[in-house]
């Protein structure tokens, strides 16, 4: 008679599964180009602007969920200037759903 997995296991599995996009999204920061940021949600487009000019980084875009943006990452400094400005996340804006952005000039939504 075959022996079944615990129901526990199942959800270690699933788990694990679903938790490894984050894991490969925070491990993967670039050292240059473009990263997708994340700052605390309650900042307006115009703090997250400023906190990106501190770090030296230029926007390209803001990303559809509040406090996030895409942007150039500056020559020096890279993550670690943007983690300095108030950054929470800085991952690879491909990993993290790139698709998802918001238009820079008008803050409408692209389709």
């Amino acid at each position: 008679m075959p022996s079944r997995l615990p129901p526990f296991c199942l959800a270690a599995a699933l788990a694990l599964s679903a938790g490894l996009p984050v894991f490969g999204a925070v491990a993967s920061t670039p050292p240059g180009g473009q990263a997708a940021v994340l700052f605390d949600p309650r900042m307006t487009r115009a703090e997250l602007a400023e906190a990106a000019a501190r770090a030296g980084a230029s926007i390209v875009r803001f990303g559809a969920a509040p406090g996030s943006i895409v942007v150039e990452l500056p020559d020096s400094g890279g993550s670690g200037a943007l983690r300095a400005a108030g950054a929470w996340l800085v991952a690879d804006p491909i990993i993290l759903g790139g698709c998802a952005s918001a238009n820079l000039a008008n803050g409408d939504p692209k389709p």
